[in-house]
């Protein structure tokens, strides 16, 4: 019996005998592989939640800063005597005594109500940039229509306005920070009741790890 020849078969070239690498695992190194989506959104939205929580919280000690300025009721009056107290003391830095006796000192009154209000209003925008943040998922999953709409238009407001509150409260902490006299924020000999780190200091800080962590978040994705 005569077959006839497959030409399809017999035209296919021998597949050439390819030995596969293997893989090498080293002993105590994890492989890394990229991490599923479901963990990746989970990282995300707890960075997302610190950083509403570090808003909240810095803006609620501003809005106490400022409140209780209001409440009190002289401020403004009295920071001309608070200042000159301060300036006598000798203990706050050259550059900055001159800017408070030529600037702040003659217009005391004025930079007492910008002082009050400029606090109050940096805690109240820096508390809803965090508010709003928290509550922005749950306006995504139940908010349709108009009232979407408008919360979407709020969002956008505020993501522009919370920097500008954190670069106010910043310089309002920095100032502070030289109003004590630049305490040393290092290991010094001390009893250090209540934390070593001026408050100033610690509040400017902050502002600043805000102000980088919101343009971080409105940076496009790549």
């Amino acid at each position: 019996m005569i077959t006839q020849p497959k030409p399809h078969i017999e035209a296919q070239p021998a597949t050439p005998d390819v030995h596969q690498r293997p893989h090498l695992h080293l002993p105590g190194w994890a492989h890394l592989r990229p991490a599923p989506k479901n963990i990746r959104a989970t990282g995300v939205q707890s960075l997302n939640i610190a950083f509403a929580g570090l808003q909240i919280l810095i803006g609620y000690e501003w809005l106490l800063a400022g409140g209780d300025k209001f409440l009190l009721g002289a401020f403004p009056a009295q920071l001309g005597g608070l200042l000159q107290t301060l300036v006598k003391g000798g203990h706050l830095v050259g550059f900055f005594t001159a800017i408070l006796q030529g600037l702040v000192a003659p217009n005391a009154v004025f930079f007492g109500y910008l002082i009050e209000s400029g606090e109050t209003l940096a805690g109240l925008g820096l508390m809803t940039a965090g508010l709003v943040a928290l509550l922005r998922p749950l306006a995504g999953r139940y908010l349709r229509g108009r009232s979407a709409t408008m919360f979407v238009y709020g969002d956008r407001l505020i993501e522009r306005l919370a920097p500008l509150a954190a670069i106010g409260a910043g310089l309002l902490g920095l100032s502070f920070f030289f109003l004590d006299g630049l305490p040393k924020p290092w290991f010094v000999p001390s009893i250090a009741f209540g934390g070593s780190i001026d408050t100033g200091l610690f509040l400017a800080v902050a502002s600043v790890i805000l102000v980088v962590s919101q343009f971080v978040q409105q940076r496009p994705s790549r």
